[in-house]
């Protein structure tokens, strides 16, 4: 057995005694089995990324959706936190004015994401 194969049937087993259990259904990319997590979410060992299985008459935007807006969510928080940082710093009031522009947009922004998850 190959080092790689021996990497992935550990994952697996991993995954099994953390509590997930093991679906009938494969990645679509590489064809492992796929795994559902006790918080739901479902899992390529193999790939070590998160798969979302679209059921029949489902749309796929509803599907993109549980994948993109945490991301977005998480790609402004860390937006917000840099721009946290370099306020303190700053000492120009004109570039005061414009990290608070952008802290402005960015705020909207996670109010209005926060807004259409619901």
């Amino acid at each position: 057995m190959s080092g790689d194969s021996e990497k992935k049937l550990k994952r697996m087993a991993d995954l099994l005694r953390s509590g997930a259990r093991m679906l009938p259904q494969f990645c679509p990319v590489c064809g492992s089995p796929l795994f559902e997590m006790p918080s739901g979410e479902v899992w390529c060992a193999n790939c070590e990324k998160k798969v979302v299985i679209v059921k029949e008459g489902e749309a796929e935007t509803a599907a993109m959706k549980a994948l993109l807006w945490p991301s977005l969510e998480e790609s402004i928080l860390g937006k917000l936190k840099e721009i946290d940082v370099r306020i303190r710093d700053e000492e120009d009031p004109e570039e005061l004015y414009r990290l608070g522009r952008i802290l402005n947009t960015l705020l909207e922004a996670l109010e209005r994401l926060r807004r259409v998850r619901r």
